[in-house]
């Protein structure tokens, strides 16, 4: 295997009996782990996933939040703000779910939760080539890979902001819907909190120095299980049924109600696939 193509907390993943997989983002990662109960993990303590292998993208520039307004359907994020958001090609199929954070005037981040980060990568990086008229409407916009710039650890159970809380000293576990600066355990991270409904969610994201510190760490809890790609996908599919296809196809649909009902569908239709939704 091309140490090119591994994930940075690969040896961690291995030392766990992880069987690996090509993620979607063409890195190895963990598929699954030997012996865990990973559906209880979820309901029962809390899920530990390294989403590096998922697909993670920075995009930054004076038209970045343009560019998100014009791929992401769901509401324009405002500083210091995340939340799960639908990108739609221009048919109105679904090309990702993916938890987006706008964390700067500049900048945002964005986390493929459906397992096609690929086909989200390519779509941003399309879409910001854009050319209209001999025009570039998004120009000065770059999609890069951030998943070695920041490591993306996923906690998320029942026991999740309790696990996460025993880092923070008298730092508070940052709001539904919020991203902010946090230390752990004097590391300094980035903590976002999607709205995932009544369970706690906690994206904690790691200067790749400390990630395995961190790893080790959360691993320490009894509450606290290693999860792979594909529960993770089966648990984000269980909240948004629409992500898991019809027998035999690849393709992803989604009614405008059905989107609307979970709140992936701002009123505005400024987005692309607007006009493709049924």
């Amino acid at each position: 295997m091309d140490t090119l193509h591994k994930v940075l907390l690969h040896d961690e993943h291995m030392l766990l009996g992880a069987e690996l997989a090509l993620g979607s983002d063409g890195r190895h990662a963990p598929h699954s782990y030997a012996g865990v109960d990973e559906r209880a993990a979820f309901h029962e303590g809390v899920a530990l996933i390294d989403l590096s292998g998922l697909g993670s993208r920075l995009i930054t520039g004076p038209t970045a939040p343009a560019l998100a307004s014009t791929v992401f359907a769901g509401r324009e994020l405002a500083i210091g703000e995340v939340a799960p958001e639908v990108a739609l090609t221009g048919d109105g199929n679904i090309a990702s779910l993916a938890l987006v954070a706008r964390t700067g005037t500049e900048e945002l981040a964005c986390w493929d939760l459906a397992g096609r980060g690929d086909i989200l990568s390519s779509w941003l990086a399309f879409v910001a080539g854009i050319e209209q008229r001999g025009a570039r409407p998004f120009d000065g916009c770059e999609v890069e890979d951030a998943s070695e710039a920041l490591v993306p650890l996923l906690l998320w159970g029942p026991q999740a902001s309790n696990v996460l809380s025993d880092y923070l000293g008298e730092q508070t576990v940052p709001g539904k819907g919020t991203v902010a600066n946090r230390t752990l355990d004097r590391i300094g991270c980035l903590v976002a909190t999607p709205d995932f409904g009544e369970t706690p969610c906690h994206l904690v994201l790691v200067p790749p120095l400390y990630a395995r510190v961190l790893w080790r760490s959360f691993l320490s809890f009894q509450s606290v299980s290693p999860v792979g790609m594909r529960a993770l996908v089966r648990e984000v599919a269980s909240h948004y049924p629409f992500l898991a296809p019809a027998e035999g196809e690849d393709r992803l649909t989604a009614t405008r109600q059905e989107l609307a009902e979970h709140g992936l569908l701002r009123s505005e239709p400024t987005f692309i696939g607007a006009r493709g939704l049924a």
